[in-house]
């Protein structure tokens, strides 16, 4: 969605920001006023070739900035910062959150966050591979379409070992004696699971071991006393213990308390015993210490060379023997390679008829539909088919019927959008039909009868009004608003029907200060809206301000009810 639009010094608009919102915005304005300059300049952003004549008068670059998130629904994610500059030597840049990036890179950014339609853009619809996109949601083959692409991409994968193993034997020798040797390295070590965790602790402890040695001697000669005469811990617990015993003699209630530190004598006397058993079984060993830390480099060497962890090298060593058993012979590796070839292109083959059967279904009930939308706006004699074609290639693939075709990750069809403009004429590509605002209502039916899927978030629509009256300018106005709920949209219109519907309205207007021109978009409210609307139906005074208000009404009451 498009959340942020700035635009600075690009044709006669000096400083614009726009803050579009969500659902259908719609821009509204004299003709001349600089409105279509907004879609201008999404298109630079999308990678449309300039010049300098962008540049407004006396600046030294024109700059767009636009904030855009990937989900059509507010807080979905956070948004993007793509920015395209043009200075007036001719030079260009444009950028991703501040780094700099190649025109394209912004341009398949750009391109899957919004799509426009206007009388001198190129539509994503146009786009064979956005066609088989959207052809595939529509049919939901999500999951089926997925598993086509693994399957097609194994068999490729395979195709491609073949062709090694049959252009190269010298490279299957060395595949095998690499692994030859990345196994027997391997197995040499004989590494075992847990074994480098309790090596790295044993490690610790040698190179720790005079430090604990002193801490243990130190703690052994405060319970039992250093050198001759030195008062120790239990010494001192005795002393308190004859005390006590003697005052128990006077109070019976203290013969409990007796006993606790009787017990804390002995325990603390057993203390002292152990201690000085473990301070005269510590010893350093550095030979020992050699040893541990040369087996833990090795592990470490494996870890690096075959997997994160133990386990994963071991697993990779059962890999690499399963593969050497393969590799025993050249021969049998190719059998083994063409049988599983053979198996692939069956389960290609048969998961790519499934995927074309559910498409070729999916695109006449689209054609059905986009007839239907194309109809309602005065678009009747229009048709509208998906053509396929079995894709063609070296690859083939035999189908139920017998016949053969290649294949690519996205399945077996090529398809096209194609177009009849009128009653008894050839249907022709989608992309030979000329740009003018009858396009962009083809457009919108296609976007419409598409509304259940589609992955561009935000579409904007310009001259979708051209040469059409106010009762199917209301017609479009209802679409766009029904499109608007799986989108945000956006729309330059000329009609008060179009733009009665629109969730939020803004109102481009070019003024003159001085000797310069200037474009403003403020977003129209209330009475400003109204009148907006009233001057847009083409006279003053009262009736067309009620004309306005009557517009209004009917397009709140016809969004509540459909929602």
């Amino acid at each position: 969605m498009l959340k942020r639009l700035t635009i600075r010094d690009f044709g006669i608009i000096e400083n614009l920001e726009w803050r579009p919102g969500p659902g259908l915005n719609v821009i509204t304005g004299e003709t001349g006023a600089g409105k279509s300059l907004v879609l201008d300049a999404l298109d630079v952003l999308l990678g449309r070739r300039v010049g300098q004549e962008v540049v407004r008068t006396g600046a030294a670059s024109a700059v767009i900035e636009a904030e855009v998130s990937p989900e059509p629904a507010e807080g979905a994610g956070p948004p993007v910062v793509i920015r395209r500059e043009v200075e007036r030597s001719g030079r260009g840049s444009a950028s991703i959150e501040g780094r700099a990036v190649p025109v394209r890179s912004l341009k398949e950014l750009a391109g899957a966050a919004f799509d426009l339609h206007g009388p001198n853009q190129q539509f994503s619809l146009l786009e064979a591979g956005q066609q088989l996109s959207l052809i595939d949601t529509y049919a939901e083959t999500t999951e089926v379409r997925a598993a086509f692409a693994a399957l097609a991409g194994k068999l490729m994968e395979v195709r491609t070992r073949l062709r090694t193993l049959l252009s190269d034997e010298r490279q299957l020798t060395r595949r095998r004696d690499l692994l030859t040797y990345e196994v027997g390295e391997i197995r040499a070590a004989g590494p075992v699971p847990g074994e480098e965790a309790e090596l790295e602790e044993e490690s610790h402890l040698l190179a720790n071991t005079e430090r604990l040695r002193a801490a243990v001697a130190q703690a052994w000669e405060h319970l039992n006393g250093g050198e001759a005469g030195a008062p120790s811990g239990t010494d001192s617990l005795g002393d308190g213990l004859q005390q006590l015993r003697e005052a128990a003699h006077i109070d019976r209630h203290l013969e409990g308390l007796v006993q606790t530190v009787e017990s804390a004598l002995i325990q603390l006397e057993d203390v002292g015993r152990e201690l000085a058993s473990y301070r005269d079984s510590l010893e350093y060993d550095p030979a020992r210490h050699e040893q541990v830390q040369t087996r833990l480099d090795l592990l470490r060497t494996l870890k690096k060379k075959y997997g994160a962890s133990i386990e994963a090298v071991l697993a990779y060593a059962e890999q690499a023997e399963t593969e050497l058993l393969s590799l025993d012979s050249s021969d049998e590796y190719r059998l083994h390679l063409e049988r599983e070839e053979e198996a692939l292109r069956s389960q290609v083959a048969s998961l790519g008829e499934q995927l074309s059967e559910r498409r070729r279904a999916a695109a006449e009930t689209l054609s059905s539909a986009v007839e239907q939308e194309l109809s309602e706006l005065n678009m009747g004699g229009t048709g509208f088919m998906v053509s396929f074609q079995l894709i063609e290639g070296d690859d083939d693939l035999m189908l139920s019927d017998g016949s053969t075709c290649g294949f690519t990750r996205e399945g077996i069809d090529d398809i096209e959008f194609l177009i009849r403009p009128n009653p008894g004429e050839p249907f022709l590509p989608l992309a030979r039909v000329a740009s003018t605002g009858e396009t962009s209502r083809l457009m919108l039916a296609l976007r419409c009868a598409l509304r259940r899927g589609g992955p561009v978030p935000t579409l904007v629509f310009d001259e979708i009004d051209m040469g059409i009256g106010g009762r199917s300018g209301e017609v479009i106005g209802k679409k766009l608003a029904l499109l608007s709920r799986q989108h945000q949209v956006i729309c330059i219109t000329h009609l008060p029907q179009v733009a009665a519907y629109g969730d939020s309205q803004y109102s481009v207007q070019k003024k003159v200060s001085g000797d310069r021109t200037f474009v403003v978009l403020s977003e129209l409210q209330g009475a400003e809206r109204e009148s907006e609307l009233s001057d847009m139906l083409g006279s003053l005074g009262e009736p067309s301000l009620f004309g306005a208000q009557e517009l209004l009404q009917r397009a709140r009451t016809w969004k509540g009810a459909a929602a």
